[in-house]
């Protein structure tokens, strides 16, 4: 089939070659995971074939290789795979597939432009090719955000973000119920800035909350996958469910390749018994199976934001039925990170890091706000005196404590907005319309004023726009609670005045 890119992703081939006109020859593109990071690389590649030069392609293990040739295909891209005794080793073909394990042992064929996918994972091959004055190279990932980047590439082009994505229609949205942080209090950090792996899994293994409890909860038996501390702690999460009468698999590196490969091809069927699989990182890059709904986070991290994103991004994508993901966070890490990957899915990369050290920046006046959780419905939202999703009047000057082993779901600030207007506004649109006196104008205003209400911002949408949906009791009841919260305060006014 002939491949057919999106305007943004057009865009963004064409920002490249911009950059490539520019004078600049290593150019990291930022793009969200769904956005068809792979499609990006068919077209240049194909059209590096059409002008008669030559091409790589780079995957960051060798099980994309595979993966990524199946795509080319698919899109007509005749190439050949750098790899010993592989059916496809096609050295004259112009354009060539390879993983950075195969280039470190064989070294690199000719090639006139480098591809790297995953390019937030540098391989010491890759460092060296990307150092050397005549490499041109275009990095794909959704996570540019390591340190010492600015080092391998000299400019940074930015797909959509994922919020964007999210507003298009291209990703769903994630809904996000988080555990009480883990004590990860007085846990040695190894050389990577990570916590240590061993304890990790004690403290992991005590986690508040039951995992295979809240998934039959919240997840309602949806297929899911699930990252773990080690791979003792997956073996363990396994175990648990496997008790509990749920179909789990593991995906780790104690598993033999064939038995990974086979794990993850019946997990794709739409009537596999499976419903989830648990792994430490090895699912976190190149895992595709849109239809999985749920993501279970069980591994503490310290620092690795890229790796908390890549986590997040294997449940973003549409299929048939979805219209948003969940996560059952009982690590911690979407509170951690809170800040760093909102501002990330909101604004992308703006510039990336160069390695050397920063001067330590004088604290600001005032700090970022951090959310506040709601102790009755556990909703996230930013300080005011009421939780705007059900009402709840905060007690004054009482710290709202929170309960052990309980979830709370999380309602991102920036880019939440892309979720309740998915959610909340229709509803509140068909509630609006139910009462309607037909002037459209306070239909807009009194729809703006309860969403602002129950949401703590204004919607990005206009009543003649939207598709009223049934106003479900959820909502009804909150719109029900601050009416009544509000004639309250009116009696309560009046009573002054007398």
């Amino acid at each position: 089939m002939n491949l057919q890119l999106f305007p943004d992703q057009q865009k963004v081939v064409d920002d490249i070659a911009a950059a490539f006109r520019a004078g600049h020859r290593r150019i990291m593109v930022s793009a969200a995971c769904g956005f068809g990071k792979t499609e990006l690389a068919t077209a240049i590649l194909a059209a590096t074939k059409a002008n008669g030069r030559r091409g790589i392609f780079v995957a960051d293990r060798i099980a994309l290789v595979t993966q990524t040739g199946e795509r080319f295909d698919k899109y007509g891209l005749d190439h050949g795979i750098v790899m010993a005794d592989h059916w496809r080793y096609r050295p004259s073909e112009p354009v060539q597939i390879a993983s950075v394990q195969t280039v470190q042992r064989r070294g690199w064929p000719a090639a006139n432009l480098l591809v790297v996918d995953e390019a937030h994972v540098l391989n010491g091959a890759v460092k060296a090719k990307l150092s050397q004055a005549d490499c041109y190279a275009i990095g794909l990932s959704a996570t540019a955000v390591t340190k010492g980047l600015g080092k391998y590439f000299d400019v940074v082009v930015n797909a959509p973000t994922t919020n964007e994505l999210i507003r298009n229609g291209r990703l769903v949205p994630v809904r996000i119920f988080a555990c009480t942080e883990p004590d990860m209090d007085g846990v040695k950090v190894n050389g990577l800035g990570e916590w240590d792996e061993k304890e990790t899994e004690k403290r992991a293994l005590q986690v508040v909350g039951d995992v295979v409890q809240e998934y039959l909860k919240h997840g309602q038996g949806k297929k899911f996958i699930g990252f773990a501390a080690s791979i003792d702690h997956a073996t363990e999460l396994q175990r648990q469910f496997l008790s509990a009468g749920i179909n789990v698999a593991t995906y780790t590196a104690n598993d033999k390749p064939e038995d990974r490969s086979e794990v993850v091809q019946e997990f794709r069927k739409p009537s596999s018994s499976i419903r989830g699989i648990f792994s430490v990182e090895a699912l976190t890059r190149g895992f595709d199976v849109a239809e999985v709904e749920v993501l279970i986070m069980a591994r503490p991290l310290r620092k690795a934001l890229a790796v908390f994103v890549q986590m997040l991004g294997r449940v973003m994508r549409t299929a048939p039925g979805k219209d948003s993901a969940l996560l059952l966070d009982h690590s911690g890490n979407s509170t951690r990170f809170w800040h760093q990957w909102n501002d990330l899915f909101e604004n992308g990369v703006q510039e990336l890091d160069d390695g050397k050290p920063k001067k330590e920046k004088k604290k600001p006046e005032k700090t970022e706000v951090e959310p506040v959780k709601c102790p009755q419905c556990r909703a996230l939202h930013k300080p005011m005196p009421y939780c705007p999703s059900c009402g709840f009047e905060y007690p004054k000057r009482v710290t709202v404590q929170h309960v052990p082993g309980t979830l709370k779901e999380l309602l991102a600030s920036t880019g939440h907005q892309d979720i309740k207007l998915r959610s909340i506004w229709p509803q509140v649109v068909g509630y609006v319309l139910e009462r309607s006196t037909g002037d459209q104008l306070a239909d807009q205003r009194k729809a703006q004023a309860i969403y602002k209400t129950l949401t703590g911002d204004f919607a990005r949408a206009r009543i003649e726009y939207t598709e009223p949906a049934e106003c479900g009791p959820e909502i009804r009841n909150r719109i029900r609670a601050n009416n009544i919260r509000r004639a309250y305060g009116r009696q309560k006014e009046a009573a002054h005045a007398v």
